[in-house]
């Protein structure tokens, strides 16, 4: 998982549609200590309320640990499942599917890695960019970035403008490709709401 990390996830990727590493919080994150990794064994018959209560129990190890530091874009939890086989890989990828909402209400990400996992990149569809070399969850605070993961779902998005519209709205966004996600979902999921509605709140989780 340590190699992976070094090599994958915090190098720059020719196909991901944008310079810079894969995940970008992740070397960061590393040198703060704000980046814990840990196993869960026992997956080898695991069905979907398995991995429901696997995920809820992240989300409650996430919430009650005393972080290191104070920025809590940084915070991340990685949790992996060496011994799920593949045929769970792809209930894996529904779980996450499922619970996407339930978290982005409480202000949380969840990702999924796994070797055959097709989720792609949010600038290159054709690159699928979440493979690992074992299934994994990765869990952590909703950033700035997410509208590229949120805009297309009503509920979703509202969440993600509650918390980061106000950067919008004082215009202190600087990549436009984030700029023009927000402005067309906000057209397409509240054409007649101002966007004063918003709030701070630095992308913790409430």
């Amino acid at each position: 998982m340590h190699g992976w990390l070094d090599t994958y996830i915090t190098r720059p990727h020719e196909e991901l549609g944008r310079p810079g590493p894969v995940c970008p919080f992740v070397a960061p994150a590393m040198g703060e200590g704000t980046l814990l990794l840990r196993t869960r064994l026992g997956m080898t018959e695991a069905d979907g309320d398995d991995l429901r209560a696997v995920v809820r129990d992240m989300v409650c190890d996430f919430r009650a640990r005393r972080w290191p530091r104070a920025n809590a874009t940084m915070r991340t939890l990685l949790l992996a499942l060496p011994d799920l086989p593949p045929a769970g890989w792809s209930l894996l990828d529904s779980v996450q599917a499922e619970l996407k909402g339930e978290l982005a209400r409480a202000g949380l990400m969840l990702g999924q890695f796994h070797p055959a996992c097709p989720e792609p990149a949010a600038r290159n569809p054709a690159f699928p960019v979440s493979r690992g070399p074992v299934p994994l969850l990765a869990l952590r605070n909703m950033a700035i970035h997410d509208v590229l993961f949120l805009h297309h779902h009503g509920e979703f998005f509202a969440e993600y403008r509650r918390r980061f519209g106000f950067r919008y709205e004082r215009d202190t966004v600087a990549d436009p490709l984030l700029r023009n996600t927000y402005r067309e979902a906000l057209a397409r999921h509240a054409p007649n709401v101002s966007d004063g509605a918003s709030h701070q709140t630095n992308g913790e989780a409430q």
